[in-house]
């Protein structure tokens, strides 16, 4: 008998499948509830092993390139905060010689040492900035030791003072609201004037006589005369002079050094303005 070719062998192989298939299906229509249970196992069967081999070896994949990134990144990371660290120990052991020598100053002229204020952090969970006033609200209030007048600041500078207060919370009257004001001084000359709100994100620091040198960026701070911010906290830079030869004050504009309009959080200087004592010594 002569062999059958490929091609002669498939009509019968495909007849055989068509049987079968047939014959699969005869038995289905004679028992449906077998059918799902069968097929599942089939399928389950065959292709559970596949699945966890896939399964397992992305999880390898993927494990080994998630934990290689992680690992890179957190020494990336680990790199960054060293050399922060670094950063920040040069600066504070240059603060630390700063208040040595400045405290060494004092006792040479024999004024008196500065007292210290106790601060508590708070957050800000509200804000007004509308036509006539500029506040903010924050979570801190009379059940923390919080009452009126105290000011309120960050770690660059003032933001302003505590006006209202409830048990939980407390309402801040910002710099720049115009009816806002601060006894301020310029570091460089001391000469002393008073800081007023613009609304505009700054302020002006006012009755500085225009006989007195002013420079652009030189630093503003508390004089202390106002009895509600201590002397010598940071109210902001000068930004711009707007002369006028014919004007008894110079018009100075000042940004404010903390980020009045989209501060987050703040401490409040926990001061009662008993406590305060005026440092004035006019260096005219």
């Amino acid at each position: 008998m002569t062999a059958l070719t490929g091609q002669q062998k498939s009509p019968w192989i495909l007849a055989g499948l068509l049987l079968g298939h047939v014959m699969l299906m005869a038995y289905f229509a004679r028992h449906p509830d077998s059918e799902q249970s069968l097929l599942s196992t089939w399928i389950m069967t065959g292709f559970t092993p596949i699945a966890r081999s896939v399964d397992w070896g992305v999880s390898k994949i993927t494990g080994g390139i998630g934990g290689y990134a992680d690992m890179r990144g957190a020494q990336e990371r680990n790199v960054e905060l060293q050399a922060r660290l670094e950063e920040l120990t040069q600066e504070r052991d240059r603060a630390v010689e700063r208040a040595a020598d400045y405290e060494q100053l004092r006792a040479q002229l024999a004024l008196p040492t500065r007292p210290q204020y106790a601060e508590l952090a708070a957050n800000v969970i509200s804000r007004d900035t509308s036509l006539w006033f500029r506040r903010l609200i924050i979570d801190r209030g009379s059940s923390d030791g919080i009452k009126r007048n105290m000011p309120v600041a960050t770690a660059t500078g003032i933001v302003g003072r505590v006006i209202s207060v409830g048990p939980v919370h407390a309402v801040v009257q910002v710099i720049t609201d115009k009816h806002a004001g601060v006894g301020a001084m310029l570091q460089t000359s001391r000469a002393k004037g008073e800081v007023r709100g613009l609304d505009d994100g700054r302020c002006e620091l006012q009755n500085i006589s225009s006989s007195e040198p002013i420079e652009v960026g030189e630093t503003v701070i508390t004089s202390g005369l106002d009895r509600i911010y201590p002397k010598g906290l940071v109210v902001g830079k000068v930004e711009r002079l707007e002369v006028d030869p014919n004007a008894s004050w110079h018009k100075i504009i000042i940004k404010p050094s903390a980020p009045v309009d989209r501060v987050e959080q703040v401490f409040v200087l926990l001061v009662d303005h008993k406590d305060l004592t005026v440092e004035e010594t006019v260096s005219k």
